[in-house]
């Protein structure tokens, strides 16, 4: 009965060990005997009554399992340590399983063993680990996230907080007890009363508690706390317990003030710009005007909401025949910035036009989407007749309201190709006032600019409508003749000659008669460009001034007259470019004495200007130099051939120069220029050497400019240099001119020489120049000494220097200074 007992209670208990998932073994650790229960055979997934040995159960654990299992069992055995360990497990078909060992050394008659229980606790593993997970998680948002948990025990009157609570307080988490006291503390006092309604609130009937308030940290910052809580209540509605979350706002809340402050900041920007600013939504309709859009639209910012961007702000071309594409409508369409052509209006609601500009753009989200766009425009109406006027003055002349030069040249080259394109014949008028100077100098330059608006009048008045009259500068104008013959052109030319002959400007009792040059030329393809026409419309009309001023010169493909005028022209552009391409060089003539006298090796000359070509030939002074004195280019050479001669005279080394004549030009005794620049030079070169020096002056020089010559030599002769009298003779006052210019040297003009010895009167001529010159103690240097007879003859009259081919033929200064060098003195017999 006793077994049948015991029986009955081993299978009680192994339901019981199954049903409750539930298995043990024992192990006797002297013996290494194992035992299992059918229960625990089936949690490891053995076949029930199989006994496997202890390395086979535990392997069943895995390694580190196994390793851990197998050192608790013998601690246990040892000295008696229980465990209580979860571990997974290879349980065979029924897969990998979490169990729960709880073991101990158990001691008997028998002798100890160590018993250990398992327990299947997968499931619950399962729901821990994801139980954990999301405590994890909620962790993680909260902490992470700055947000604090609280819950207060409203039976208990505690009130719990987690560290988080703490930071946001600005304290760092530690176990002291918080109660609702402590927390009002932390409040502003102004925010205490608003805290306190919102709890009273909250647990009188509502199930939810939203609040924000600031509080005051212990370093005396203030921060803003928004507030989340849920109030727990038992079957009888009272409330148990109000839970909830706490996170810090301050940045948002100055984020937020400081957007408020910037769009305040905007908005009266915009109410007080001097631009019109209009948006829209994302479908055209007006949303806010300022008001000076408001006042440019004619359109109330109430009146103006949610109506069409277009019927708002109505835009039209500048001449008003119809109205532009919408802006807005333009931009919200493409989603691109978008602006009317220039020169648009605006059409207020009253109708009135004003030049506006403008430019629109598309106001965006942060993802792009857009929302609207704002049209920013301004009244430019004063700014568009302020460039109006400036666009007419940039081609218009200020005083006359003729075109200026600029504008001819354009409209000259679009008719040039017009003609060159289409075959058809233009003509050029060039106009240059006859007698205009004598009125600026009697009557002033306010009169001058009467007779010049009074000259613009008639000349429009002379030709047609389509026809184009311009002042070019000063008292010269032009007029383009659009499809007009030659002859045609010939007949308004001389209209307008006789119009002007007939004008007289009246200055009180002074009556002048203003005339005027005119020159014609055709403008069609026969020329390279448009500027080579107006040349020769220009040359025509120098050529009438020069035979006669109040006329006209029409061009003609053959006029020899023209074509020198035009080599002329084309002399001065050379002379130009040889100046700026350093193309000039200087030749020197030997002045030697007229008598037998030894040669003593110094060196006696004059500098002679010559042209270099650029392709290598040389060119004479006298092709170029009267090109050189018409267009006032000859100061210039007189400069640069007198610096060379400085620098010669200046250099160390080499033969000694006695005497170095340069020419001076007419011109160059007029310019001011001039004069300075060879004071300086002459004062850098000292009077000893300066003596060296002989600037000669023709008499054709000293005709017009009589006093300032004087003065001019005059001040030479003060620095040390000689003046030379060149070409004496061939004026009929060469004699008087002696009497008011202090020269040094008379320089007998070679036509009294060439024939010398066939012509009585050039005998005479020269044999009155040489006493002329001993009574005023005067050196004489006669000129184109050709023969030997003729040298013979000027020392028998008393010639005291002689220059000429016969002696010496001009050279390169550089050759004759190496030569010099070279030879020894020699006879000039």
């Amino acid at each position: 009965m006793l077994a049948q007992a015991l029986a009955q209670n081993a299978r009680f208990l192994e339901r019981c060990s199954r049903l409750a998932g539930v298995g043990a073994w024992e192990w006797e650790a002297h013996s290494g005997a194992l035992v299992l229960s059918d229960s625990a055979c089936e949690l490891l997934g053995l076949p029930a009554g199989k006994v496997p040995t202890l390395e086979a159960l535990l392997a069943r654990f895995g390694p580190d399992g196994a390793a851990m299992l197998d050192a608790a069992l013998r601690r246990a055995a040892q000295d008696g340590e229980g465990w209580d360990v979860e571990l997974r497990c290879d349980a065979g078909s029924r897969g990998s399983r979490m169990l729960r060992l709880v073991g101990g050394r158990d001691t008997g008659e028998d002798g100890d063993r160590v018993g250990v229980v398992m327990q299947d606790v997968t499931d619950t593993a399962a729901v821990r680990a994801e139980l954990e997970r999301t405590l994890d998680r909620l962790a993680l948002a909260t902490h992470g996230g700055g947000v604090g948990v609280w819950d207060l025990d409203l039976r208990a009157g505690t009130l719990a907080w987690d560290e988080v609570m703490w930071r946001l307080h600005g304290e760092p988490g530690h176990g002291q007890p918080m109660n609702m006291a402590l927390w009002r503390r932390r409040l502003l006092p102004r925010e205490r009363r608003t805290a306190g309604r919102a709890l009273r609130d909250a647990l009188k009937g509502g199930a939810q508690l939203e609040g924000e308030w600031r509080i005051a940290w212990p370093d005396g910052s203030e921060h803003v706390l928004r507030v989340s809580g849920r109030v727990l209540r038992d079957g009888a509605g009272r409330a148990l317990r109000l839970s909830g979350v706490c996170w810090d706002i301050s940045e948002q809340r100055r984020l937020r003030q400081q957007l408020e402050e910037q769009r305040e900041l905007l908005e009266v920007t915009l109410q007080s710009i001097g631009d019109a600013v209009l948006t829209t939504d994302a479908l055209g309709r007006v949303s806010w005007l300022n008001p000076v859009a408001q006042r440019l639209t004619g359109w109330s910012a109430l009146e103006a909401m949610g109506q069409p961007s277009g019927e708002v702000f109505q835009a039209w071309r500048e001449d008003g025949s119809q109205p532009l594409t919408d802006p807005v409508r333009q931009c919200l369409d493409s989603g691109e910035p978008a602006q009317m052509p220039s020169g648009a209006m605006l059409m207020g609601r009253d109708g009135r036009m004003c030049a506006v500009d403008d430019s629109v753009a598309p106001i965006r989200d942060a993802s792009g989407r857009v929302l609207g766009a704002v049209l920013v425009f301004r009244d430019v109406t004063q700014q568009r007749r302020q460039f109006d006027e400036i666009r007419w003055r940039a081609c218009h002349d200020g005083l006359t309201g003729l075109v200026n030069r600029t504008e001819f040249s354009q409209r000259l080259a679009r008719s040039f190709e017009r003609a060159r394109r289409d075959g058809s014949e233009h003509a050029i008028l060039a106009f240059d006032l006859d007698r205009f100077k004598l009125v600026n100098d009697h009557c002033g330059h306010a009169a001058g600019d009467e007779v010049l608006r009074e000259v613009a009048r008639r000349l429009e008045a002379g030709v047609r409508a389509r026809d184009t009259v311009a002042r070019l500068g000063g008292d010269e104008f032009a007029a383009i003749l659009e499809n007009c013959s030659l002859d045609e052109a010939l007949h308004v030319a001389q209209k307008l000659c006789d119009a002007l002959d007939q004008y007289r400007h009246v200055e009180g009792e002074q009556s002048f008669r203003i005339g005027v040059s005119i020159g014609v030329a055709p403008l069609d393809g026969r020329w390279p460009d448009a500027e080579a026409a107006l040349r020769e419309a220009d040359a025509c009309c120098m050529i009438a001034k020069e035979q006669g001023r109040n006329r006209v010169q029409v061009w003609a493909p053959n006029d020899a007259t023209l074509r020198a005028h035009q080599s002329e022209h084309r002399w001065a552009t050379r002379l130009q470019q040889a100046l700026d391409e350093e193309r000039f060089e200087l030749d020197l003539q030997r002045v030697l004495p007229a008598q037998g006298a030894q040669d003593d090796g110094r060196i006696r000359g004059e500098l002679l200007l010559r042209l270099r070509e650029r392709d290598g030939s040389r060119v004479l002074p006298g092709a170029f130099m009267p090109a050189a004195e018409r267009f006032h280019i000859a100061p210039r050479l007189d400069r640069w051939v007198l610096r060379q001669a400085v620098g010669m005279l200046q250099r160390e080394g080499g033969p000694e120069i006695a005497s170095l004549a340069v020419n001076v030009s007419a011109l160059t005794l007029q310019d001011a220029a001039f004069h300075q620049e060879a004071r300086s030079l002459l004062l850098q070169l000292g009077p000893q050497r300066a003596s060296a020096l002989c600037l000669e002056i023709t008499e054709t020089a000293v005709i017009t400019r009589l006093t300032e010559a004087a003065r001019f030599i005059m001040q030479m002769r003060a620095l040390g240099v000689r003046i030379a009298l060149d070409d004496f003779g061939a004026g009929a006052s060469s004699y008087s001119y002696l009497k008011a210019l202090p020269v040094d040297v008379l320089k007998i003009d070679g036509q009294f020489v060439r024939a010398l010895m066939t012509d009585p009167l050039d005998q005479v001529a020269v044999r009155s120049f040489v006493d002329v010159a001993r009574t005023l103690g005067l050196t004489t240097v006669a000129e184109c000494v050709e023969t030997p007879e003729v040298l013979l003859e000027l020392v028998r009259l008393g010639v005291g220097e002689v220059q000429g081919f016969l002696l010496h033929r001009p050279e390169p200064v550089a050759g004759v200074l190496t030569v010099a060098a070279e030879e020894a003195p020699v006879s000039v017999y």
